[in-house]
């Protein structure tokens, strides 16, 4: 059996207690097979019919709050990974809904070949989402996924 290498990794980063440990993890890894580095961070905004029964009347729903916060939440795993001495680029999606599928077409439309996600995170629209962000994407991922505990 071969060696696996990545040479191209995707890390989904929500801003969680566990952010910090998932980068450097993901920036070890990609330093040992000299892999580029992508920071992902998906907003998730409520669907107009999840506000549905609260709203008389639907309005645009504003996303600039939500993803000024994606951005210095991409900032700041930005700032980690510089001081493990790596470099990343950083991409911000915003969908409404549960994040796996995006993170499954980032994957996918980047042709990633290996995911590096935490098994623990939180999302603001939690409660709302059926299922497990990490579980979906372990199942539906076109490459190769990395569950850091």
């Amino acid at each position: 059996m071969g060696s696996y290498l990545a040479k191209n990794i995707l890390v989904p980063v929500d801003g969680s207690k566990y952010m910090e440990r998932n980068v450097r993890y993901a920036c070890d890894m990609a330093k040992s097979m000299a892999a580029r580095l992508t920071l992902l961070h998906v907003v998730t905004v409520p669907s107009p019919a999840q506000l549905e029964p609260y709203i008389v009347e639907p309005q645009p729903f504003d996303t600039t709050p939500f993803e000024q916060a994606g951005s210095k939440i991409l900032e700041k795993a930005r700032q980690i990974v510089k001081e493990t001495g790596m470099d990343s680029e950083t991409r911000m999606e915003t969908i409404a809904g549960n994040p796996a599928q995006t993170i499954i077409h980032v994957a996918e439309m980047g042709k990633f070949d290996l995911i590096v996600l935490g098994a623990k995170g939180h999302s603001l629209l939690r409660t709302l989402m059926v299922g497990s962000v990490c579980d979906a994407i372990i199942h539906n991922a076109p490459c190769a996924v990395l569950v850091v505990r």
